[in-house]
């Protein structure tokens, strides 16, 4: 039996950035990414639910704008 999937909103986000991106973590060190986004949730919760499904809405934050006016 197929359950139904209620459809909720997808968490929302702030676009912090965007471009070339390095992560550094506890476990794997420095790791670099050419094209990436930089998205920031408002509470652990909203991030969870983006991992979990898979999804997420974003407004665009103060760098984003800049890049946006700059081309």
């Amino acid at each position: 039996m197929r359950r139904k999937r209620i459809h909720q909103a997808a968490p929302r986000g702030t676009l912090q950035d965007a471009g070339e991106l390095a992560v550094f973590t506890e476990n794997s060190g420095s790791v670099r990414h050419r094209h990436a986004l930089v998205i920031a949730f408002d509470s652990e919760d909203e991030l969870r639910k983006a991992i979990t499904d898979h999804r997420c809405a974003y407004r665009d934050g103060q760098r984003v704008q800049e890049i946006k006016a700059n081309g």
